[in-house]
């Protein structure tokens, strides 16, 4: 299976060169074009690791009880 997230960048590069041709004479356009494909471009990754506990993790630790039934 083909990577989606890839997928759709190139569709949005291909779309950014169809732009460029259209306004090839408009620098403010062109500079916001370039600005855009860079932050495309640039290496981005899906996960981020927090170095903190959720709330919710201390608040069942401390009202969670266990209980054990014996037969």
């Amino acid at each position: 299976m083909a990577n989606l997230s890839q997928i759709k960048r190139q569709r949005m590069l291909e779309f950014l060169q169809y732009l460029r041709e259209e306004h090839k004479n408009d620098d403010n356009i062109l500079i916001a074009i370039g600005e855009i494909e860079t932050e495309l471009n640039a290496k981005k990754y899906g996960l981020v690791w927090e170095q903190h506990e959720e709330a919710v993790d201390v608040m069942m630790r401390k009202a969670i009880i266990f209980t054990v039934f014996v037969y």
